[in-house]
């Protein structure tokens, strides 16, 4: 039940919608007793020779007169009347119903959403976003589902306390053979309860299977038709929609087996009721007639009520099997909501100003499991304001997994890192990500101008500013040439842009920050040599106002830098300058020597295996 008070928690807001919501239920419970009773009257007591009086009959007497054409009129106009009501009462409350939800949907998709934001980068990429994109999109409605059930058989109970009293005050035999159905009516829902659980599971993980696989493969296209595997991913799609198909056909023979067997009940029942009640007016008006016996009438008013019956005992009965897909929807978002950042914030977390700082990484190891294999093996590097510093090495070194503890994507296993005397655990995310602007090699652009991009970091810079760092990243060229310059819309993912133009709008993006720490990852792998000569001269002019962090394969590009850092198999095996490792003749020397990523990397490989 955690789950069920949980889902409807999203709506405490709207409580003054539900009672109104409630109160319309209640009217319309209410029109729906009075639907029986113009016909009724009509037949015991216009339409016969031998009027059966009630205290409704009389009252109506005496409104509208002893007339029977003025009756017969009044009891048509009345049924019309509450006809009309009813059908008012229903619109509103479906309207009503439907702003409820939205509002409750909408807190709950807010909420999912700012907590995928809080999410590391580690969960989201061992996660598909096709599943995520289905939760955020199908399964928020769960919450919905379970407080339209509640309310649906909150007013199925009055309705149904209603009708027993309505009915037994008509006739007590009927009433009792009216409600020996229910022993039935639980058996099947215990039955269907499970079996609906069990199957909605299946088709939803199926459903995400299928959101995954079509995500996959738009974001895949590029490769596809490069390597001419459309027909493959043709079959794997096909897959998932039959995978899907059966799913949702398993689980609609369930959900349309659950009425049929609810209704032949129903049906049983009424033929009782029927056969019974068809007994009794026989017996007390024809064979052996008495005044207050069972009349026509009241066997219409109780087969009318009767129809009215069913359905609010199915809702009682049935509460818990009906509300099974919507809590199976609110389990899979709670799972996401549930979910706690690898890298939490501590309360007392400190307010740093954003300033030029010395980053200091003392005695850093990272490993990924308590027991997995060490990434980073007791790194210490000091990094002083204003630097610019280069960090090399075979693939696999563990160069990118530095970059990421310095924005704090990850903790160190040992170690501290940093930011002047503030250890970067005890300082706010934020603000610590304030000081560090990344470029990495698959730094995304925005569905959005070429302007609002290059503006995202840094929201009131002015264009003047913009212009200048899309200069100084080499950009401006490129820019200055499209049909509408800085108002350019970038399509999804860039994909009208040259790699290397995005990759100039990346770093033109991180330069219009005021980060005092700006981290490179492969800066000028997508520039030819005279565009990456170009960023390499900015990059060179800001390394006294900026402290610079290059990671990096290009070895011409690290020449000139402060600091070069040799990394290998997760150590720090080297670190000078450019002169003092060449004279070292160590695996910087080797490196530059051989001057091919690939040769060092296996050098590096064997290094590490000696």
């Amino acid at each position: 039940m955690n789950v069920v008070f949980r889902a409807i928690s999203y709506f405490r807001h709207d409580l003054p919608l539900i009672g109104i919501l409630l109160a319309l239920i209640g009217a319309s419970v209410a029109l729906n007793l009075l639907g029986a009773w113009p016909m009724a009257i009509l037949v015991d007591t216009v339409l016969t020779d031998s009027p059966k009086m009630t205290t409704t009959s009389t009252f109506l007497l005496r409104l509208f007169g002893d007339d029977k054409a003025t009756l017969i009129v009044s009891m048509a106009l009345m049924g019309l009347g509450i006809k009309i009501l009813q059908e008012s009462v229903w619109m509103g409350r479906s309207i009503l119903a439907a702003v409820i939800r939205y509002r409750g949907t909408r807190r709950l998709r807010a909420e999912v959403f700012e907590r995928l934001q809080k999410l590391g980068l580690p969960w989201h990429r061992e996660r598909s976003q096709g599943d995520t994109i289905y939760r955020v999109i199908s399964d928020v409605s769960g919450p919905w589902g379970i407080l339209d059930t509640m309310i649906g058989s909150t007013a199925a109970c009055v309705t149904l306390v209603a009708m027993i009293v309505i009915m037994v005050n008509r006739s007590v035999e009927l009433t009792l053979c009216a409600l020996s159905i229910v022993p039935m009516l639980l058996l099947v829902n215990s039955i269907f309860g499970r079996l609906i659980r069990e199957r909605t599971i299946i088709a939803k993980e199926n459903e995400s299977f299928f959101t995954i696989t079509l995500q996959r493969a738009i974001a895949c296209i590029g490769v596809t038709q490069v390597f001419g595997r459309e027909k493959r991913e043709r079959r794997v799609f096909q897959d998932s929609i039959d995978k899907a198909v059966e799913g949702a056909t398993a689980l609609a023979w369930v959900e349309a087996g659950y009425p049929f067997f609810v209704q032949l009940i129903f049906g049983f029942g009424a033929a009782i009721i029927m056969g019974y009640g068809g007994w009794l007016v026989y017996r007390d008006q024809f064979l052996r007639p008495i005044p207050d016996g069972v009349s026509c009438g009241d066997l219409m008013i109780f087969l009318a009520y009767l129809g009215q019956l069913w359905d609010p005992l199915g809702w009682v009965v049935g509460f818990s099997t009906k509300i099974q897909g919507a809590r199976t929807s609110c389990e899979r978002v709670f799972f996401m909501l549930d979910e706690e950042p690898l890298v939490q914030e501590t309360p007392n977390a400190q307010r740093v100003l954003v300033l030029p700082r010395t980053l200091e990484i003392s005695n850093v190891s990272f490993r990924y499991a308590v027991n997995a294999r060490p990434i980073l093996r007791n790194i210490s590097i000091t990094i002083e304001p204003g630097q610019m510093v280069a960090f090399v090495g075979p693939s696999g070194s563990g160069k990118s997994t530095l970059l990421n503890l310095l924005s704090r994507f990850y903790d160190p296993s040992e170690g501290v890192i940093k930011l002047d005397e503030h250890d970067i655990r005890d300082v706010r995310i934020s603000d610590l990500r304030k000081h560090i602007a990344v470029v990495s090699q698959d730094s995304p652009l925005l569905p959005d101008t070429i302007m609002a991009n290059l503006r995202y970091g840094r929201p009131d810079a002015t264009e003047h500013e913009i212009r200048m760092a899309a200069h100084e990243a080499g950009a401006a060229s490129f820019i200055e040439l499209l049909p509408n310059g800085y108002d350019t819309l970038v399509s999804e993912g860039g994909g009208n842009l040259s790699g290397g133009q995005r990759q100039r709008l990346a770093i033109a993006r991180a330069l219009l920050t005021n980060a005092p720490i700006l981290v490179l990852d492969e800066p000028t792998s997508a520039l030819d040599s005279h565009h990456g000569e170009w960023v390499l001269d900015t990059l060179r002019t800001l390394r006294r106002s900026r402290t610079i962090i290059l990671v990096t394969h290009d070895l011409d590009s690290v020449a000139d830098c402060d600091r070069i850092c040799v990394f290998q198999a997760g150590a720090l095996v080297e670190s000078g300058t450019h002169l003092q490792l060449l004279s070292q003749r160590g695996l910087y020397a080797e490196m530059v020597r051989l001057g091919s990523d690939e040769v060092s990397e296996a050098l590096g490989e064997i290094r590490q295996l000696a």
